[in-house]
């Protein structure tokens, strides 16, 4: 004869403290967690802008070995039709009225970079850079220099009292000071001050016309005239100016040129005095 078999189902409760202990673990836990993954999300951005900085100035010195030494030209606002690095008037609303510059592909595809690009327009927008613009996601992060690449600009850029004594760089062979290895070309702009493809810079003065950006948690990317980039981080506060959907920076920051070490390490890195 078979026996009958039991099958007998246990449950297992806990109890209200035993549940408060486990969640307050996973609290911690949690906390534990928070920074490293923090962490890494930033270290991603930071390689992937890199990246791109990379791909530009592979851009950038192709353009000088077919050009003569000429240096890819820079872009301030206004600058003539495409021959800029990226086309002069883009950039951010409040230049005035509607603006698509940050989101208009076909303006972003007549240009002097954009051939060494191959289109890849993905290379012009810093993973860092996550807040869109009044226009909708802006395609672009980056600027230039504004003492390099001078070759169509360099009188009305000597205009700005800001560059007046300093070097200007329309060919390879005008780096000598600060070596190719100081000379900055390329930064991750502020989306406060983001517009033209230009970084205007006040080499006299003590202000920022333009902001580095800070969005790789207090620090942005640069390349140098050599071909290597860097995340730089800033010391002072002056330029962690925080990330804000339609906020801009219309007048310069002010700054004791004495006592700023940001501004004076963008100084040195942007050009030399003799």
């Amino acid at each position: 004869m078979r026996k009958n078999t039991a099958i007998t189902s246990c449950e297992t409760k806990f109890s209200l403290p035993e549940l408060c202990v486990m969640i307050a673990c996973i609290a911690v836990l949690f906390s534990l967690l928070a920074p490293a993954l923090a962490a890494t999300k930033t270290q991603s951005a930071a390689t992937g802008c890199l990246s791109n900085l990379r791909q530009m100035m592979t851009g950038w010195e192709m353009y000088r070995e077919e050009y003569n030494d000429y240096l890819m030209p820079n872009a301030p606002l206004g600058a003539v039709g495409a021959r800029g690095w990226i086309n002069g008037n883009m950039g951010e609303s409040w230049f005035g009225g509607p603006n698509t510059g940050n989101t208009n592909v076909m303006a972003y595809i007549t240009n002097s970079m954009a051939h060494y690009l191959k289109s890849n327009l993905s290379a012009l927008h810093c993973p860092g850079d996550v807040v869109s613009s009044a226009d909708g996601p802006r395609i672009r992060s980056y600027s230039m220099n504004g003492a390099v690449g001078t070759i169509y600009d360099a009188p009305s850029i000597r205009s700005f009292s800001g560059y007046s004594g300093w070097r200007l760089y329309a060919k390879g062979g005008d780096i000598l000071r600060p070596s190719p290895a100081g000379l900055f070309v390329f930064t991750d702009e502020s989306p406060a001050t983001i517009n033209d493809g230009f970084f205007q810079e006040d080499l006299n003065g003590g202000s920022f016309p333009d902001l580095p950006a800070d969005y790789l948690e207090g620090a942005c990317g640069f390349s140098f005239a050599d071909g290597h980039g860097e995340i730089h981080r800033w010391l002072t506060s002056v330029l962690l100016v925080p990330v804000q959907f339609g906020r801009t920076q219309t007048q310069p920051i002010q700054v004791s040129t004495a006592q700023d070490p940001d501004w004076s390490w963008l100084r040195s890195h942007t050009s030399s005095s003799n």
